[in-house]
């Protein structure tokens, strides 16, 4: 039996093992995928220990940056944005690559097709975000605006990423010096809103200056998927936009980690499904 597993700080709660799961069961492969929480302090010995008897792991918060000195190789997207959330072991050798970026590019052109993103605001600059701006610089978006509550961490942030992706303008705000400016300023709406941060998740509330940057948004893209319908989402559907679940950038990275790991197309319909029984029942 083949085994895969989830590392991340706090993942008891992940619908990914129920969404692997059904997949590796549809289609009769002798698999089984686990969620282990670890702490920090044990993440190299326990991925190390973990990468050796596993065929591959996610990676999620926070450690999509922190594992990459411990893989043998990466693919060139997670080379380029240095964040690794999926890891496949073949011939002794642990490679890492990003899945989080077709997770965001496909529900974001099955909304809007090949038209481009003018602009866009990101909330957040871990490894999530990372991933996103990869996504931007796919979908044609020439701007990006980082919002962040620690301005430091985000220009540093900024600096990285103009670097990485030079055709793409980069600038950090706090959230309240973001909305007191827009506030002040008519016709600067977004094309997109990506929320990259546990916000409206877990008792985390929705900041009141996100609540004064959505009008005039298109689409508002929330990485949260437990609620599936976030304070976040509520409000932009509220205001006349169009919303992306959470849950649809769930699918689409696991659907995609899948296909890397077993080399057979993801049954995404069932992994679907698999996902939205849980949050029906666990919303």
């Amino acid at each position: 039996m083949e085994r895969y597993y989830l590392l991340g700080e706090s993942v008891s709660d992940s619908l990914s093992p129920v969404m692997m799961d059904s997949a590796f069961g549809s289609l009769g492969i002798d698999a089984v995928y686990s969620a282990l929480s670890v702490k920090r302090s044990e993440f190299r010995r326990r991925f190390l220990s973990l990468s050796r008897e596993s065929s591959g792991m996610n990676i999620t918060i926070p450690f999509k940056s922190e594992v990459i000195p411990l893989l043998d190789d990466l693919d060139p997207v997670s080379k380029k944005i240095g964040a690794v959330n999926v890891t496949k072991t073949s011939g002794g050798r642990c490679v890492g690559f990003n899945t989080d970026v077709p997770g965001i590019v496909v529900p974001l052109r099955e909304r809007v097709g090949n038209s481009e993103i003018g602009s866009s605001l990101l909330v957040g600059a871990g490894g999530a975000a990372r991933a996103f701006c990869e996504a931007m610089s796919q979908v044609g978006c020439g701007r990006v605006t980082v919002v962040v509550r620690d301005l430091v961490k985000g220009r540093r942030f900024v600096e990285e990423t103009s670097l990485a992706f030079p055709e793409i303008e980069f600038d950090a705000q706090t959230i309240d010096g973001l909305s007191g400016r827009r506030a002040r300023t008519a016709g600067t709406a977004f094309g997109l809103i990506f929320n990259a941060t546990p916000m409206g998740s877990g008792g985390i509330p929705l900041a009141e200056g996100m609540k004064r940057v959505i009008y005039g948004t298109e689409i508002v893209f929330d990485a949260v998927y437990r609620p599936m319908e976030t304070e976040l989402l509520k409000f932009a559907k509220e205001k006349g936009c169009r919303v992306i679940y959470g849950y649809e950038m769930l699918l689409n990275q696991g659907a995609s980690a899948f296909e890397k790991w077993t080399g057979v197309r993801a049954p995404g319909e069932i992994m679907r499904r698999a996902l939205l029984g849980c949050l029906e029942v666990r919303n």
